[in-house]
């Protein structure tokens, strides 16, 4: 592996030439090329046949992946005790060797990979929570990652085409600025609605005669008449994360991060300070009156606090479409209960929401050591998720045992469904199927739906409906390695300010008459700089 010192030295020497190719409108062209003349050949060239086993002889791979503690504490501690991998062991001839850190201490455990002077040939990785600081590109040219631009038309031609079909965004995100292929991502089957977002008590609205909650007033309206109607103590309750998304139908999008609009990126301290302002109004009034959970702040349960349910002490919480009839209603003593999904409020009846969650058509990635002895092996390894067999599998475990094909379409059976152990679907899929939300795979998100009534997933088109267009930040337009050092200076500090004042403003600790002196010192603190920075990668991407 080379070492940073040489890296650093060479990328001194480059440094010109590398911050013109990811400026330039030319060498962005050329990157985008590149994606498009790699994809193309995924057809054009020869690829390697995938034949199962893929080796003779028993290879083995050492992989690190982050911990699922619910697999975990089912398997005994080991993926390999998992029947899933047992047989995808037996159709490959290739044997993991795991590297799995403690749980919560993944982004720790993966920085200190760099340090050890030894990488596993395959490694879990995400922008958002594990991944090299001064980005992909530089992983390669520092000797980390291995680039694969070259190899995956030949090793990888399945992922290729999968990745062909999916949506533009993942296909600029699959390519570096520099124009390699470093990652491998895991790319669903089909879009996929929103899947998460507030839900009311619909049995209270019926009891109380009130209609579905529109604008701000018909929410202070409902969330007052259940605290005084069922003395809910928390008519309100949610992580701060998604109380902050509240302010969509005020104008106010993405409060602590950025929006874009029009190309053009946007922070809303910076942008509508004045809508802002309104917004945390609002939040600090409902606040006062009891109508928001007085522990918001320090709330941690993201898809709903179900104690808080269960003792009929919230009306309105934000989850996922699975949770109500999984985990709130069978808490619940009164059997009458029930659950409907709301979408964000507005100023006025009518008014069209700009802002929701908008489902990645991929999540997490593969990348590969630049040490690894067989990356050719390690891809059709990787490849075999993406044929039809593999995919099949991979979502559906072994035919005859965790499934069976039904009117032409895959049934899940009893040892996923009416697991024989005790273990719900969600666990019997993260041990006889490939793990939900890992990287590698040809993903089919619809095979949860044999778990979900028609009622429930309603709710992710009610969820659904918002231009999801207008104001969303890709998160795949990633900062170069001088952005990210300059953002993370920044940004780090002013982050966690803003958070504080913000939830310091809505409990009423710090008064809105200081709202003026608060954006005068995020201003201070560079905010605008943060923003010009992020419009640079949005440029890079749209580009």
């Amino acid at each position: 592996m080379k070492k940073r010192g040489i890296a650093l030295l060479l990328s001194l020497i480059m440094t010109s030439s590398v911050i013109a190719g990811c400026g330039a409108s030319e060498e962005t062209g050329k990157s985008a090329q590149t994606s498009s003349s790699a994809s193309d050949t995924a057809i054009s060239t020869e690829a390697t046949e995938l034949t199962l086993p893929l080796t003779d002889e028993k290879e083995t791979i050492t992989v690190w992946m982050t911990n699922d503690t619910t697999a975990m504490a089912k398997n005994g501690g080991d993926y390999n005790n998992n029947p899933y991998y047992q047989e995808l062991e037996a159709r490959t001839n290739v044997h993991v060797e795991w590297q799995v850190p403690a749980a919560q201490t993944e982004a720790e455990q993966f920085n200190l990979l760099f340090t050890s002077g030894e990488l596993p040939d395959l490694m879990y990785y995400n922008t958002g929570t594990v991944y090299y600081k001064d980005g992909l590109d530089a992983a390669v040219e520092d000797g980390y990652f291995l680039d694969l631009t070259d190899l995956l038309p030949k090793y990888a031609p399945h992922y290729l085409e999968a990745l062909k079909k999916s949506s533009e965004n993942v296909q600029k995100a699959a390519v570096t600025d520099a124009g390699r292929y470093v990652q491998i991502y895991s790319i669903l089957q089909n879009s996929q609605p929103s899947f998460f977002g507030y839900v009311v008590r619909q049995d209270w609205l019926d009891e109380c005669g009130l209609s579905t909650p529109e604008t701000f007033d018909d929410w202070e309206n409902m969330l007052r008449t259940f605290k005084d109607k069922y003395g809910a103590s928390a008519a309100l309750s949610t992580v701060p994360t998604f109380l902050w998304n509240l302010g969509y139908g005020m104008g106010v999008y993405n409060i602590t991060d950025f929006y874009q609009e029009n190309g053009k990126v946007k922070q809303a301290l910076l942008d509508e300070p004045e809508k802002t302002r309104k917004f945390l109004t609002t939040l600090n009034s409902w606040y006062k009156e009891g109508l928001l959970d007085p522990d918001f702040a320090s709330e941690t349960n993201f898809w709903g606090n179900s104690v808080l349910i269960a003792n009929d002490n919230t009306g309105v919480t934000c989850t996922m479409y699975t949770i109500p009839s999984a985990l709130f209603l069978p808490s619940m003593s009164d059997s009458d209960a029930s659950f409907s999904a709301i979408k964000y409020p507005v100023e006025n009846k009518g008014d069209e929401l700009k802002a929701g969650y908008v489902v990645p058509d991929t999540n997490a990635a593969w990348v590969i050591s630049a040490d690894c002895k067989n990356p050719e092996l390690i891809l059709k390894w990787i490849d075999y998720m993406y044929t039809e067999e593999g995919a099949l599998f991979g979502n559906y475990g072994k035919e005859g045992e965790t499934f069976n094909m039904v009117d032409g379409k895959p049934v899940y059976t009893d040892v996923i469904s009416n697991n024989a152990d005790g273990l719900s679907y969600d666990e019997a899929m993260r041990i006889y199927t490939y793990e939900p939300s890992w990287p590698g795979i040809y993903y089919d998100w619809e095979r949860e739906l044999q778990f979900v009534s028609e009622d429930d997933f309603k709710m992710c088109y009610v969820w659904n409906d918002f231009d999801h267009e207008a104001t969303y930040y890709p998160s795949y337009a990633s900062l170069n390695l001088e952005e990210t050092a300059e953002y993370s200076d920044i940004f780090s500090d002013l982050s966690t300010y803003i958070q504080e004042n913000l939830l310091s403003f809505v409990t009423g600790s710090k008064s809105l008459d200081e709202y003026d002196q608060f954006i005068e010192t995020v201003k201070s603190m560079n905010l605008e700089r943060v923003v010009e920075l992020k419009q640079s990668a949005l440029d890079r991407f749209n580009k």
